[in-house]
């Protein structure tokens, strides 16, 4: 039996942005853009690329759907490393969803997908107006369409072809909570008929309702990779516990057992109280209730018991040793930065 791969998978993947030279015009040179950049992502599986704006996110989707020419490393698909003579192969396994598109006047879904089809030579019109639910608005004008509707006009133009690997730049941007949510179902969809997807997004609540595992980029370097939860826990920042309630003084951690730790503790009068709790395990529904036991045992009354997310900055912040209030600025730039790479199994 034959190796198996990745469907996509990238080996020091090096691409610089060319800029002029202030005195020299008709030079450039290279300045900031994405470095030595491994990552593997398999059929079915939804990748959330995180990280600040200017991290180099869309470079590295622009770099694998070869809009951008890496001179250094490798881009495979299923074992199969992309190569000038066979540009056109790699090209029509690969779709990419930009971050805007401006769809206006008044042409209609339609006569875009049909124009496109024209142009490509495949697809099927019909077929992709209903798998991103445009059936019903094939017709209408471009500037009739609310911004969820153009996305999917979007997501059906980069899905020309039937590509194996989706490459979506901000895709959620602009849209409300339940186009957020149709969104999320159309994607996981794809997934499930074994697309490889990779989304963009400097979101991080956005994307844990959305992907198997995470990416976060920081000034170019890839910085952290794999299951959410286990990049979480490999940089140290596992989800806390947040507990309300009042009647109570909170005591020392050692009455919730062992290896939970009081992080905060804010005591608003003499009734009112909230804590947060962090573990060096899960907040499994056993050690919940644990918490709400030995409050209850000692008089107190909880109205609130929630998990809280670390945020994308307490990540990063995590894995490139800056300050957390500074981190999400201090982005782009030619210098390479010291930071620590995490190796996270992807396995369960």
């Amino acid at each position: 039996m034959g190796e198996e791969w990745p469907l996509l998978s990238l080996e020091g993947v090096t691409y610089r942005h060319p800029v002029r030279e202030p005195r020299r015009p008709w030079r450039f040179r290279p300045s900031a853009g994405i470095h030595s950049i491994d990552l593997d992502v398999d059929a079915g599986t939804i990748l959330g690329l995180i990280g600040p704006n200017g991290a180099g996110k869309t470079t590295l989707m622009h770099t694998i759907a070869g809009l951008n020419p890496h001179r250094i490393g490798a881009i495979r698909i299923a074992g199969n490393r992309r190569r000038k003579s066979s540009w056109s192969n790699y090209q029509r396994r690969i779709g990419l969803m930009p971050e805007r598109v401006n769809w206006s006047g008044n042409a209609t879904p339609k006569q875009v997908l049909e124009r496109l089809v024209t142009m490509r030579g495949e697809g099927d019109v019909a077929e992709l107006l209903a798998l991103v639910g445009l059936s019903g608005r094939a017709d209408s004008k471009l500037d009739e369409m609310s911004q969820g509707m153009r996305q999917r006009l979007s997501l059906a133009a980069a899905l020309l072809g039937n590509p194996e690997v989706l490459l979506l730049d901000e895709p959620m941007n602009g849209l409300d909570p339940v186009a957020q949510a149709a969104f999320r179902g159309m994607l996981r969809s794809l997934a499930e008929r074994g697309v490889a997807i990779i989304v963009s997004s400097h979101n991080l609540n956005e994307m844990e309702r959305l992907v198997d595992s995470v990416a976060i980029l920081y000034r170019g370097q890839m910085v952290a990779a794999g299951r959410i939860g286990e990049v979480e826990r490999a940089l140290g920042c596992e989800q806390r516990l947040l507990v309300a309630g009042n009647g109570w003084v909170p005591p020392s951690a050692a009455s919730f057992g062992r290896g939970v730790e009081m992080r905060h503790i804010e005591q608003k009068n003499d009734e009112e109280w909230r804590i947060e709790l962090r573990t060096d395990s899960t907040w499994t529904p056993e050690a919940r209730h644990n918490i709400l036991d030995a409050i209850q045992t000692s008089g107190g009354r909880v109205h609130l018991i929630q998990t809280i997310s670390p945020t994308l900055e307490e990540l990063l912040a995590a894995a490139t040793g800056e300050d957390p209030e500074l981190v999400g600025l201090q982005v782009g730039g030619d210098a390479m930065i010291p930071v620590r790479t995490w190796e996270v199994s992807e396995d369960e």
